[in-house]
This record gives C-alpha cells, structure tokens and sequence, in this order.
C-alpha cells in the first residue's frame, strides 16, 4: 500500500499539468514527454554549525533527449495549461554530458532563456494551441521548454520540463 501511494504521489505532478507540448516532425506532430528534474543539493563546508555555499543541481537523466527536432528552427505546438500563458513558457539551453543533462545554474530564472514571445519568435493560434517557431535557428544540443511560472515539485523545487534535441 505505502508503494501504490509513493507512485501516485510521484505522479501526481504530472497528472495535475493539463499543458500539451509537440514538435513538427514530417507532416505530423509528435508530443515531447514531460519529464521531472532530478535535484542534489551538494554540500558546502560548515562553520560552527552553520553551512556555507551548498549548491542546487538540477539532472535530466540521459544523455539525450527523447524527441529529437527535425532542424535548427524547430516547429513547437504549446498548449498551455487554464491559467497559464504563452509569456510563461522559455527555452533554456542544457549542458551536456555522457549519461546525463543538467541546467547551469539552479534557479530557474537566472539560466539563459528565450522567452516565447513575439520578438523571439514567429507564432500563430491553432484552436487551444499556439504554434511557435524560433525567428533565429539554435544551436545543437539539448533544449527543455519550460513554464517560468510553475510550483516547484518537492523540497528541493524539482520542475516538470520538456526536453528536446537539435542536432
């Protein structure tokens, strides 16, 4: 019983977050999973109890991504979530390494993003869904799309993204 109610609480998070993110593959779409961060608080040295500069990391495990982009200027289809907007959603560009991806710093915020907005980004409405294209091609490597303005999940503020590979 304690298992069934550790899963459900792990998934939990992921059920409760209506957004729909795909990617333009051939003539179709196909939808980027949502994947949670792994975090580790790295300790830092102490002085008379009192602990000084611990360090957040956030991991994706894997070296790559699942959803591999067609090319440099990948075609998004967000479908943000009832009280979210598209403002809301940034990419951040991963740091790579053999068997996993990390963000370079822990706060979500002070990572290097470009905001889905109109100056970045050429979009249009579909339905519920918005339709977004880079103006400026990426570079390759890894890539998450994530809402700036999720609740953290956990103690150590995990965050639900959505990983994507350039190559």
């Amino acid at each position: 019983m304690k298992k069934i109610a550790c899963l459900f609480a792990l998934l939990l998070p992921l059920l409760l977050h209506a957004q729909k993110v795909e990617t333009a593959v051939g003539n179709g779409w196909a939808e980027i999973p949502a994947e949670q961060t792994q975090s580790e608080l790295k300790p830092g040295w102490k002085i008379v109890d009192y602990q000084m500069k611990s360090r957040l990391t956030h991991y994706l495990s894997g070296g790559h991504a699942t959803q591999l982009a067609d090319d440099d200027r990948p075609v998004l289809r967000v479908t943000p979530a009832p009280d979210e907007v598209l403002a809301d959603y940034a990419l951040i560009r991963l740091k790579q390494y053999k068997n996993y991806r990390k963000l370079p710093k822990a706060k979500i915020t002070d990572n290097p993003y470009i905001r889905l907005d109109i100056n970045s980004f050429e979009m249009h409405a579909e339905g519920d869904a918005f339709v977004c294209q880079p103006r400026s091609p990426l570079k390759n490597g890894e890539y998450i799309l994530v809402c700036l303005s999720q609740k953290t999940i956990g103690e150590l503020g995990d965050l639900l993204v959505y990983p994507f590979c350039i190559r």
